[in-house]
Formats: C-alpha cells, structure tokens, sequence
C-alpha cells in the first residue's frame, strides 16, 4: 500500500480503507474514522479525517478576510469562533450569553450543562442563560432536538437525555453498540436509537472493498444476530452485508489489515478469507477456528504455512498487533548475533574478541559469571574469550538480536550490558545487570525473561503454561500475592510468576552449602511447595 507525504504530519501516512475508532490528530473530534489518513509508523496512532490531512497550508477566512492563514492549528481552522450570544436556540427559548467565567462563579447546581448533564467547566467557553441561571455546552447549543438521519430516513430522531429515554429502548447504539452515555437520539415509532457520535458522523450507506469482498457492501440498520463472514464471531447490530452473496461483516472488519507481525509469533501472518477443512486452533486465545471464515496464517515458513492460525480478532487486539500493516513490506531478515569463525570459535556482537566453545561440563567459580544473564556456568556449555574474562553461556550467545514477546505489542531489542548500573524487569520486577531487551516504548526486560515464549512447559506441571496478564492471580510455587503477568495452565488452576518459573533446577558452590542444590516442587500442586 502506497504512502503519503502530508504537511499536516512528520511521518508518511497510509489511505485508511477500514473503519477505525479514534481521534483525529487535526479537528481532535472523536469518533469513527473512514476513508481517512493513518500513520503506520512504531508506535504512532494518529488518525486523520480526509479533508483534515488534505488541507491546504494557506486558506482565507470569514474571521480574518485581510490576508490568508498559515496552516497551524486545524481545529480553529475548520470552527470559527462562537458568537458572543444567542438567540431562538433549538434548546433554549430565552437569550444566551458566551462566557469565559472561571468556577467558582457556577454554584454546584447550576455547573451542568442543560442538554446533556455534564459539567461545562472543563472547557473554557460555555453559555449562560442568565434568566434561568442554566449553562450550556456550546457544542449543545447546536443540537437539533429532532432530525432527520441517512440511518433511518423514515422518521425523524428526536434528541433525549437519559432520564428521557423509554424504558423499552436499547441501553447501547444501533450502529456502533456502544452504550449511550447520557444522551441519543430515538425513533419511538420504530425503536430506533443511535448515540450522538453516529448521529453527528455517520457510517457510510454503501462501502467498495475489494480487498473485502468483490461486490458493493450496504449498511444494514436493524437489530440483527448474524456470523460475520471475516472474522467468524457473532455480530448483535448493524452489519455490512452484500445483497447479491449474502455476505456479512462488522464495520471494524472491512479491510482487515492484510500482512501484520504479531507478539506470539515470529514470521509475519497474513489474512485469508478462508482456511478450509482442517482442525484449526488459534495461536492467541487457543479456542477451535472455524475453517470457513477469514483468519490469518503464517506463510512465510513451509513448516509453519500449514499449521499457525488465528482468529481475525485475536491476530488484531492491540495487546497483540503493533498496529504496523506490512503488505509492500519485505519480510525483516534475522540477523545473528555473532559471526562463525570455525567450528567452536564466534566472533559475538557484544565482545572485541573471539569466543571458545567449552563444554567439557566444567563448573566455574561462584565469581564466574555469565555476561549476559548474570547466572553462574554450572556444567553447560558455555563461551570464553581466549584474552580477557569475558564469558556467555551457549544458550545467551544464540538469543536473537530481535525478538517478539508475548507480553508487549512492539518488538524488543538487545543491548549488551551498561556496567554496574542497574535496569528493572518488567516481569520479574528483578533489579539486574546485564544484557536486557528494550522495546520502543522503553519496556525493558532481563534476557532470561524475553526469551520465555509460549507454551511455556516447566518441571513442576504436566501441561503447558501461557501467558496470563488480565486477571490476578496467585502464584502456585510460592503462594504470593495476587499479580497480573504470570504464566497460566489453560486446564486447571495452576499459575507462575516469572521468578519461580525462571528458579534455576541447580545451584552448585553456593556460597552457605558446599553440596549442589535442586530445586523440588513438592509431592503435589498446592501452594508453598517450592524448596
């Protein structure tokens, strides 16, 4: 997908053909955007309406027609300045005047506004109706309180607060399904109640995806059960749907995103509108995936292409996906931490020197430490440098460079060890020395942590663990507090925390015992039964 240079925004932006839900970075109205712009960059969200990040750098304006604008702010440039007052309002019969009163000139009864019973002191303009001693948002004071809308072009909606409301009304919008907060707007003669975002930026009637699907799409405006054709889950509301086929869809699954990394999975996976025959599991929630709905795959490597799926949700959370599409994108190359020089002999990234292989199942002094992840060598292969003292385990010499994690959206970066200072695991919540992985948000984990993925099989249970971070949970090894971020048996109540499932299964040289030390987990899965 081609990307666009716009002066309104210091990143290439991309055509947004999907609906997205979100604020807009030029007139900062929040809502559904559509054919609009979004930035595709690390770690930037930022949405803009079409005529926002198509607008000219210089304009003329009713308020100031001398000389033209200079593109700088474009919310004052799309609203001019209210009037100073008010007359024959749709909500209100007397005169009303614009203030910029501070708070203390509204008694508690009088700082809501009128029309939707919020405060209005959080802007800095409101009107006042000195009268009746009301106040209104400005916003408000533009309200029709009966309307014709291109949902529901039968019947005008009238305007309710929701003390108003009918008790037989839907408690949430007919398009979005979000729950109406103080205010709608309500057909009584059909039943018929959208919120005021959908009200003042509907959906468009009639969508053309052919990414999506090959024929016109057509909003449907009715309270209906129905199995979206892209994702596969049950929709309760106004769906998208082709008149010729039969077809589907939730608005927030038009154009689902083609190619995209996710955090459980280290090739790229791209979006099928169907899988086919075959027992499909998702790679995220580990629930059954229906073969004949759009999905995501991998296809980059032959032994993953026929077995990595997941659900169009899950492969598209924000807990899961960068929110970074890739279609056009060449597939990121591995690089390796360290260069071959001969069979037992590397060249690492983080050292001067070369390495040696050892394995002769030595053990090293207590003191010996390995430079990455800061544990004794005991008996594992490990590197040593032939000039200095410099040492790796096998394993840390092998981690990658790059790295996805089960628990961050962006991918992680190792940097090698910055001395004596300190950094703390966002996992273990272990302060530590050493080489760590950083992403781009500064999320910083020890390199014994980020090399954790999942399933995650430990000693101490039969089934596999994955990682658990929205509920809390007690930690079965040690019995501990409640903590988000652990490691969860899908079958049974049994759950780790990072440090009891990182315990090394050995300790050897202990500086209190001269006999080598194992771990053990007790005779059965209860609590306190790590020694």
């Amino acid at each position: 997908m081609e990307k666009v240079d716009l002066p309104v925004h210091n990143h290439p932006l991309l055509p947004l053909t999907r609906f997205s839900l979100g604020r807009c970075k030029g007139c900062w109205s929040h809502g559904y955007i559509y054919g609009g712009y979004r930035c595709n960059e690390l770690g930037c969200t930022t949405l803009f309406h079409k005529e926002c990040a198509e607008s000219l750098p210089d304009i003329n304006h009713s308020s100031h027609p001398d000389h033209p604008l200079k593109l700088l702010d474009l919310g004052c440039a799309w609203r001019p300045s209210p009037p100073l007052t008010l007359e024959n309002t749709n909500t209100h019969e007397h005169q009303l005047v614009l203030s910029n009163g501070v708070g203390s000139e509204l008694s508690q009864s009088t700082r809501n506004c009128k029309v939707c019973s919020s405060e209005v002191l959080e802007f800095k303009q409101y009107y006042e109706c000195h009268q009746c001693e009301l106040v209104f948002h400005v916003k408000c004071t533009k309200i029709s309180l009966e309307e014709y809308h291109t949902s529901h072009p039968e019947h005008p909606l009238k305007f309710l607060t929701g003390d108003e409301a009918p008790g037989y009304a839907d408690k949430k919008c007919l398009l979005c399904r979000v729950e109406f907060n103080q205010e709608l707007h309500h057909c009584d003669v059909c039943n018929f109640s959208i919120c005021r975002g959908c009200a003042g930026n509907p959906p468009p009637l009639s969508v053309m995806s052919s990414k999506t699907h090959e024929h016109q799409l057509h909003l449907f405006p009715r309270l209906v059960d129905f199995t979206c054709n892209a994702c596969g889950t049950r929709g309760e509301g106004s769906p998208y749907l082709c008149f010729q086929c039969k077809f589907m869809i939730h608005r927030d699954c038009i154009d689902l995103p083609r190619i995209i990394n996710i955090n459980r999975h280290d090739h790229c996976i791209s979006y099928t509108r169907r899988l086919g025959h075959g027992d499909w599991t998702c790679g995220v929630c580990r629930q059954k995936v229906d073969g004949f709905h759009g999905a995501y795959s991998c296809s980059v490597a032959p032994k993953c292409s026929s077995s990595y799926v997941v659900h169009s949700k899950c492969a598209t959370r924000k807990d899961v996906w960068d929110q970074i599409e890739l279609e056009g994108s060449a597939e990121e190359e591995e690089v390796s931490p360290f260069e071959v020089v001969d069979d037992t002999t590397i060249k690492h990234f983080s050292h001067d020197h070369c390495l040696r292989l050892i394995d002769d199942g030595r053990i090293l002094q207590e003191n010996k430490l390995c430079e990455a992840c800061v544990f004794q060598i005991q008996s594992e292969s490990f590197y040593s440098c032939e000039q200095c003292d410099y040492i790796l385990h096998e394993r840390c010499a092998n981690i990658s460079i790059k790295k996805r994690h089960v628990c961050h959206n962006q991918p992680f970066t190792l940097h090698t060890s910055s001395g004596t200072k300190t950094s703390r695991c966002a996992l273990c919540e272990r302060k530590f020395t050493g080489f760590m992985y950083k992403s781009a948000s500064h999320k910083i984990l020890d390199v014994r942590c980020g090399s954790i993925s999942e399933p995650f099989e430990h000693d101490s249970h039969p089934h596999p663990l994955y990682y658990s971070e929205k509920t809390y949970k007690h930690c079965s090894a040690h019995g501990g507090g409640m903590k988000i971020g652990m490691l969860s048996c899908d079958e049974c109540d049994y759950s780790l925390d990072f440090r009891c499932a990182l315990l090394p299964k050995m300790v050897v040289n202990h500086r209190y015992d001269d006999h080598p030390l194992f771990l053990s987990y007790g005779d059965s899965y209860v609590c306190g039964e790590y020694w």
